[in-house]
């Protein structure tokens, strides 16, 4: 019981620390190569999209979005985002996406939406929302699966 314990306030800890690294980047004496924030949004994200207005022509998906980071520009990545149809990805678009690193933010904002997700770990949380305040689509994505 008590080596159980100790396991899991060791990867508790470690989780924590990786936090840190993310919000005020590499710490020790090595030189500084890109930020953590960026390798850990960069790679392809997989989840569903759920809809949240009744009676709408929207349908629930299952998306598929592909980050790539900017070069010369921090925080910012150019996403392609595709939906899975009769088992196969569908491009739907890109666009350019901003990483707020203090806020943990990705938003994107679009003509006639805006898309912003909640970056925890390898987990994302969001939301598509419309210009005038309706949130259309509540999305949830995991990175790699």
């Amino acid at each position: 019981m008590i080596k159980r314990r100790i396991a899991v306030v060791g990867v508790a800890g470690s989780i924590a620390l990786g936090v840190v690294r993310v919000g005020f980047g590499q710490t020790s004496g090595r030189p500084a190569g890109p930020k953590k924030s960026e390798p850990r949004i960069a790679g392809v994200w997989r989840g569903n999209s759920v809809c949240q207005v009744k009676d709408s022509p929207c349908h629930d998906e299952t998306n598929v979005y592909r980050f790539s980071a900017i070069a010369g520009k921090p925080g910012a990545f150019s996403v392609i985002g595709s939906k899975i149809v009769d088992g196969k990805e569908i491009e739907m678009g890109s666009s350019e996406w901003h990483y707020d690193a203090s806020k943990h933010e990705l938003d994107s904002t679009m003509p006639a939406a805006t898309l912003r997700f909640i970056l925890e770990g390898d987990k994302m949380d969001g939301t598509l929302t419309l210009l005038q305040g309706t949130v259309y689509r509540k999305i949830h994505l995991v990175k790699g699966k």
